[in-house]
């Protein structure tokens, strides 16, 4: 009878649970629609950036069909696409004329003397909002346990969206630097092959114009070579095989490699490694690999009359640091930081004449990631620049 008599108890925390859970809804239904729409402006905005800056060359060009194109794409994501000329005149509509526009909200950027438009219908805004009645009402029969999740999936679907539009930035300036980088040494092929079509040229000249195809020629190789290495070890799930490495040895192979190209450029290279020797389990292709670029960096642009290439133990850890250090011109102190992005060149002109793309070093630092480890650039008095890769391996 007593254990009866508290049977009312379960069914009144059920009803205060639902009560309290409804509460919540009604107070919070209000500011959780203003969140959905104030991601969908934010997504909108950042998406409205990069239409501006791919249109804005077409619109610079007169070339209506990639206008065209490009609103095509937009109207098939649902997306209103606008073009105006400074005056407000209307240069483009994804929108056909006469068609009827569902209410939306707009983000504009300037474009040059345009400006661009997108819209995005507010039912489509709303849609995650509308979907959420569901879900809090799911939640106010489990104690308000619904609500945590709906709002996790908005949040997840904004993160989406950012992630897609910075991808989406990184592979138009990817595309942009490859294609640059690609431009340079075609032109130099194309204008010798012109010249060595004139029948009046003598057999010097000849030589020079082949020497020249040669050399760019090599130059769009190593560029599609570092473009592939780099693309391989950025790859989701690449393997890096540890072993016990002879390290000393490692370094004497890489310096043997580049000791001919080192006395042709009057550079004299120097080995230090501990005695006793040094054995670390690392990918000794990939360390070889890396340290053959910071080799290479040092004796093309450094202008050093020396350079030190060094392996030695770190204090207090396990693991081993590889070193190169030129005495050099030297890297400018607001530069450093940005010497391990890709196709990033402290002097364009001085990259152009001796041929480097700047994917070299960050191939290096993917290296050493992938080895959960990291490189840095650190100066050297009173000029110079000394790398140094850390590398975590277990030391033996």
């Amino acid at each position: 009878m007593h254990v009866r008599g508290l049977d009312w108890i379960a069914p009144l925390v059920a009803a205060a649970g639902l009560a309290g859970a409804l509460a919540v809804f009604a107070a919070e239904r209000s500011s959780f629609k203003d969140a959905v729409v104030g991601w969908a402006r934010h997504d909108l905005a950042e998406r409205t950036e990069l239409a501006s800056a791919r249109l804005r060359e077409p619109l610079e060009t007169g070339d209506f069909a990639a206008i065209h194109q490009f609103g095509a794409v937009c109207a098939a994501d649902g997306v209103r696409l606008t073009v105006t000329s400074a005056a407000g005149g209307l240069v483009f509509d994804s929108v056909r004329k006469g068609a009827a526009i569902p209410e939306a909200i707009y983000e504009t950027r300037p474009c040059g003397e345009w400006r661009v438009s997108l819209g995005l219908p507010l039912e489509r805004v709303l849609a995650p909002f509308t979907r959420a009645g569901t879900g809090f009402l799911l939640a106010a029969l489990i104690g308000g346990a619904g609500v945590l999740l709906v709002l996790l999936s908005t949040y997840r679907q904004g993160v989406r969206y950012r992630e897609l539009a910075r991808v989406e930035k990184f592979r138009r300036e990817f595309i942009a630097d490859v294609s640059h980088e690609i431009k340079t040494p075609l032109t130099g092929i194309m204008g010798a092959a012109d010249l060595l079509g004139d029948e009046g040229l003598d057999e010097g000249a000849s030589k020079k114009l082949i020497g020249m195809v040669k050399g760019e020629a090599s130059r769009l190789n190593d560029l599609a070579q570092n473009i592939l290495d780099l693309a391989r070890l950025e790859r989701e799930g690449e393997a890096v095989n540890l072993v016990p490495t002879d390290i000393p040895a490692l370094v004497g192979s890489v310096v043997e490699r580049f000791a001919a190209k080192a006395e042709s450029a009057g550079v004299k290279l120097d080995v230090e490694t501990p005695d006793g020797g040094l054995t670390a389990d690392v990918d000794p292709a990939l360390v070889s690999h890396a340290l053959s670029n910071l080799v290479e960096n040092a004796i093309r642009h450094s202008k050093s009359p020396s350079v030190k290439v060094s392996a030695s133990h770190p204090s207090r850890r396990a693991g081993v640091e590889l070193s190169v250090e030129d005495r050099g011109v030297g890297i400018p102190a607001d530069m450093r930081g940005k010497v391990f992005d890709r196709f990033f060149r402290v002097d364009p002109a001085r990259a152009a004449s001796t041929g480097g793309a700047g994917l070299g070093l960050a191939i290096v630092r993917r290296i050493a990631r992938l080895h959960g480890g990291d490189v840095a650039l650190l100066p050297v008095s009173p000029s110079g620049s000394r790398f140094t890769i850390s590398l975590p391996g277990r030391r033996k």
